[in-house]
């Protein structure tokens, strides 16, 4: 699982994304999942962040790289805040069929927050550029 902003929650302390995830993966099957952050920098309050785009840094970018290439499902779901972060076009065709939870109107694949339990999972159809 590919986010953005996932937070500050860890083993021992859910958010509320964390317990949509749970609900989310465990309807299909899942057992368990990594949540990896798009970005190094995490914070309950995403405006925080500020809206200058973002770079993959190299550390972030092998993080990113050996969890896709050792988990058998890479799905996305950053939502509408990853346009501050154009290096997602290319992470993207990095990965073998990722999946995603629908996408938003600008293509984005949805965060999961508020996505109803029963929402399906589906090839995530790329940006097409």
């Amino acid at each position: 699982m590919i986010g953005l902003n996932p937070s500050t929650a860890d083993d021992r302390s859910d958010d509320p994304t964390n317990r949509r995830l749970i609900g989310l993966l465990s309807a299909h099957g899942f057992g368990g999942y990594w949540l990896i952050n798009l970005i190094p920098e995490s914070t309950p309050y995403p405006d925080r962040l500020g809206k200058q785009a973002r770079r993959l840094s190299s550390k972030n970018q092998l993080v990113i790289h050996e969890t896709a290439t050792t988990t058998d499902t890479v799905i996305l779901a950053w939502g509408a805040g990853a346009t501050r972060c154009p290096f997602r076009y290319g992470l993207v065709e990095s990965f073998i069929d990722p999946q995603c939870f629908g996408v938003t109107q600008q293509g984005e694949p949805k965060h999961p927050l508020y996505l109803p339990s029963h929402t399906n999972l589906e090839l995530f159809p790329g940006y097409g550029i």
